[in-house]
């Protein structure tokens, strides 16, 4: 059996490496939580949302802390409903005079 051409490709060979990472995990140093993403993009955005959270855990008493999270989870729960409610006070503001 005669030899392949030099410039012939191989019958068989390794698929190609990705390049890259697939995934990547961040775990808080503060609470343990950990977050995973598979883009860059969204590892950082999970990153500072994160920390963004642990800032403003940080600056509210624990009434402050226990009353907004149960607001949030109200509106989070019904997405509708903080739609509405915007609507309502922005149209109560435009119809409230202004102070002197």
């Amino acid at each position: 059996m005669p030899a392949p051409p030099a410039d012939a490709a191989p019958h068989c060979h390794a698929p190609e490496q990705p390049t890259g990472w697939d995934q990547a995990t961040h775990r808080c140093g503060q609470c343990g939580t950990t977050r995973t993403a598979t883009t860059e993009a969204d590892y950082l955005h999970a990153v500072d949302t994160h920390r963004a959270a642990h800032d403003l855990a940080a600056r509210l008493d624990p009434a402050e802390r226990d009353g907004l999270a149960s607001v949030l989870r109200m509106v989070l729960g019904d997405p509708g409903l903080g739609i509405e409610f915007l609507a309502l006070v922005d149209q109560q503001t435009r119809s409230e005079p202004s102070p002197a």
